[in-house]
């Protein structure tokens, strides 16, 4: 029994050593300065400055009375409920329409589909730029929709699709493949159609997939940046920006590092709410094999 001890002693010790490093620069990059950044929300930091005062929750309050972040938040939930929808209903579409081809051919329209994946989100943004201003403008003679105030979300919307619809194709691929054929067959002799088949036996087997493409992608399109910074910069007339761009305004640009970092603190309480009432509902709706 003591070398049994001994041994799940020293093997827990080998796992934690090695998680050592991954620890040390996972609180170089994220967690000293989280904990730090937690200071200057009390304060009127202007970023730049060496001193500054406590203001202690005037920074807070002033949040719900801002009038300028309105049209961000307004942005960013418009932006992440229409990317959220698209980037699932595509892939699942597409994932679908895979299942049934089998071989190369269905290898190839896979590695088709995944291959913007490998592409970050900035470089996208770089390529639809200029396909939109070149490309699409030789075509049909239209101007590119991101310098178009209605447009432009879309546009970005569209980039997001192509960029993120191949990983989203693989998981509901992977859960398609994995639903037992046995279920199909009794479905069927009990006289079911194609309709009924998908809603009474492919989503509710899916179901752990929407968990983490719906979850991910809702929140995942909450705090985008990277590709709307590119993309457009938050314009034109900030019909684009989003609320984590206006939190990098805040710290950067109108010298409001206190204001910017507390609104960036409430943005973190509402996507760590957000993604576990979300993981919560779909968790409650998925079938035990």
């Amino acid at each position: 029994m003591k070398k049994k001890k001994k041994r799940e002693v020293r093997s827990r010790l080998i796992s934690f050593l090695f998680t050592l490093p991954s620890l040390f620069f996972f609180s170089l990059a994220l967690l000293i300065p989280f904990v730090m950044g937690l200071n200057i929300a009390f304060t009127d930091w202007n970023g730049i400055a060496k001193e500054y005062h406590y203001v202690w929750f005037d920074n807070f309050i002033k949040i719900f009375s801002d009038s300028r972040i309105v049209n961000p938040v307004k942005n960013t939930v418009v932006y992440a409920l229409l990317t959220v929808v698209f980037n699932n209903v595509v892939p699942l579409g597409l994932a679908l329409l895979f299942t049934g081809i089998r071989g190369k051919a269905g290898n190839i329209c896979r590695l088709v589909v995944f291959v913007p994946c490998c592409l970050s989100g900035v470089l996208s943004a770089f390529v639809w730029k200029f396909i939109y201003r070149f490309v699409l403008s030789a075509l049909t003679g239209l101007s590119s929709p991101l310098g178009s105030t209605f447009w432009v979300l879309p546009g970005i919307m569209l980039i997001a699709l192509w960029n993120g619809c191949g990983i989203n194709m693989l998981i509901y691929y992977a859960a398609l493949k994995n639903v037992p054929s046995d279920l199909y067959e009794a479905a069927l002799i009990d006289g079911a159609g194609r309709l009924q088949l998908f809603r009474n036996v492919t989503i509710p087997m899916i179901m752990p997939a929407f968990t983490i493409c719906v979850t991910l992608g809702f929140t995942n399109g909450l705090k985008e940046f990277g590709m709307v910074m590119s993309a457009t910069g938050g314009g034109p007339a900030r019909t684009s920006e989003t609320i984590s761009m206006y939190i990098y305004n805040n710290l950067y640009t109108y010298s409001k590092a206190g204001y910017g970092q507390a609104i960036s603190l409430v943005f973190l309480l509402v996507l760590v709410v957000t993604g576990n009432l979300m993981t919560g509902f779909f968790r409650k709706r998925e079938v035990d094999m």
